[in-house]
């Protein structure tokens, strides 16, 4: 869930789309456009995650770098924290987000609980890797505006989820770049569990580039924020 533009606000303007088969047809077009969706070329960011208890105070700072490889027909990103944890989500076109975890300087091992929280954060491994565009109920809910951008609400829905995971995610994407603006994931219950939102950016260079976002968990009450130099390319 990294690829973002500014943080969500109330809607106005909202269209639904209210034809199931318009809303099928719809949902699987944008869905396979936003899977296909590619990074360019190899870059390494540094960050910072900022963990927050249910007293809202400050628990953790933990320095993180991030690191995506790109080569001719995939990419992966391998997400590695201060004490030398490293998450890889490795991706390809159209095809399901794959996992690994590991040592940053150990062999790295297919990753066998995606649920697993990165450096005790709000982020677990399955989060980064945006697999709910793979499953097999996409559906465009409605066209509405959100702080200012024009946005896609697209609802994935699975019939097969991991226990303790998400059943359906509900994702604002901007029209015109197929960023996630703000995303909602609900557990197998169908409760609101996790809420996704970029909070800040900065300008560099004459371009914006994503500064700060968060993740909450709704049910622990605890969130997390990832904030990046976005001046280390």
């Amino acid at each position: 869930m990294l690829s973002a533009l500014p943080a969500a606000q109330p809607t106005e303007g909202r269209q639904v789309i209210s034809d199931p088969a318009i809303q099928r047809a719809e949902g699987q077009r944008i869905a396979a456009e936003a899977r296909a969706l590619a990074p360019k070329a190899s870059s390494t960011n540094t960050a910072t995650l900022r963990l927050f208890g249910s007293n809202r105070k400050l628990r953790a700072e933990i320095p993180v770098t991030i690191r995506t490889t790109v080569t001719d027909d995939q990419w992966h990103t391998d997400y590695t924290s201060g004490d030398g944890v490293r998450f890889r989500v490795s991706r390809s076109h159209n095809t399901p987000s794959r996992y690994a975890v590991g040592r940053e300087t150990g062999q790295l091992q297919p990753a066998s609980n995606l649920l697993v929280p990165f450096a005790g954060s709000d982020f677990w491994l399955v989060d980064l890797g945006l697999d709910f565009f793979h499953w097999p109920e996409q559906r465009l809910l409605s066209k509405e505006q959100r702080r200012s951008e024009a946005c896609f609400v697209i609802e994935s829905v699975t019939a097969k989820p991991t226990p303790g995971g998400y059943s359906r995610v509900v994702t604002w994407l901007d029209q015109g770049t197929l960023g996630i603006v703000a995303a909602e994931a609900y557990d197998t219950r169908g409760k609101l569990l996790k809420e996704f939102q970029p909070k800040s950016f900065k300008k560099v260079n004459g371009q914006w580039h994503l500064k700060e976002m968060e993740i909450r968990n709704e049910q622990t009450d605890s969130r997390t924020s990832l904030v990046f130099d976005v001046e280390v390319q």
